[in-house]
């Protein structure tokens, strides 16, 4: 299958103070160009809307060469890649105009009923998703898992602005905030040079949200995001940066 290619344009509002891209606009891009290509192959958000359902970002990792910056423009590319019971993964390659590589990224996606919240059986949905295909990064795609030594450094409670098509929180809000909360702590933009995140559970409007993370000088830095008023067990989102 042909990869599809969106281009980007990097404007001032997308930059943190030292103009580089924001990671978490960097992954709204990739999901722009996903969520472009799914329409194109029948099984975007219409598509499964007709079958009441849609896709959810369930794993994640960028590696970066050298973030955007202001006034960049990136072409991205994207292809699906393979499938399995529950979960279709995709690749992400991004270049400027002379095809310097800024980065490359692997994901993988479930498709939850939009009653239940359950995930559906993929190979039961007869959407033509490839079995196989190249990846992007060298390395397997991994789960997180929780780890121990977190501090807690920040917590809010979910705003309406956060939420999507879907009616819960965007995946690139869990990234906002993460980053957020390690800047609370560290008081510096760190320069990332990956991000692995790993989704949890959903996550809506009003929800009281705290925002965990440990640092390792020798390994990467670990966030959790969890519900505040439910048991300590209640995580939602997992990630870590290397800089």
């Amino acid at each position: 299958m042909q990869p599809r290619e969106d281009r980007f344009t990097i404007k001032a509002f997308d930059c943190c103070p030292d103009g580089r891209v924001k990671p978490n606009v960097l992954m709204q891009y990739l999901q722009e160009a996903a969520a472009r290509h799914a329409e194109q192959l029948g099984v975007g958000f219409a598509d499964l809307g007709q079958r009441n359902c849609f896709w959810v970002l369930a794993n994640f990792r960028l590696e970066v060469t050298t973030l955007p910056r202001w006034r960049d423009d990136v072409t991205v590319k994207t292809w699906p890649s393979g499938c399995t019971r529950l979960t279709a993964s995709r690749e992400f390659v991004g270049e400027n105009t002379d095809g310097h590589e800024f980065f490359r990224a692997a994901s993988e996606w479930m498709i939850l009923d939009k009653q239940s919240g359950r995930p559906k059986n993929l190979t039961r949905l007869d959407l033509h998703l490839p079995p196989s295909g190249p990846k992007a990064l060298a390395a397997e795609l991994q789960r997180l898992q929780p780890a121990e030594g977190y501090t807690r450094v920040d917590s809010l409670r979910v705003p309406f602005s956060s939420l999507d098509f879907n009616g819960h929180v965007n995946n690139t809000e869990y990234i906002r905030w993460a980053l957020d909360g390690l800047y609370s702590l560290q008081h510096v933009v760190p320069e990332i040079r990956l991000i692995q995140a790993t989704y949890l559970a959903e996550v809506f409007e009003s929800d009281e949200i705290e925002i965990l993370v440990a640092t390792d000088r020798k390994g990467p830095t670990r966030i959790l995001e969890r519900r505040a008023a439910e048991p300590s067990n209640a995580n939602v989102f997992l990630m870590e940066i290397l800089t």
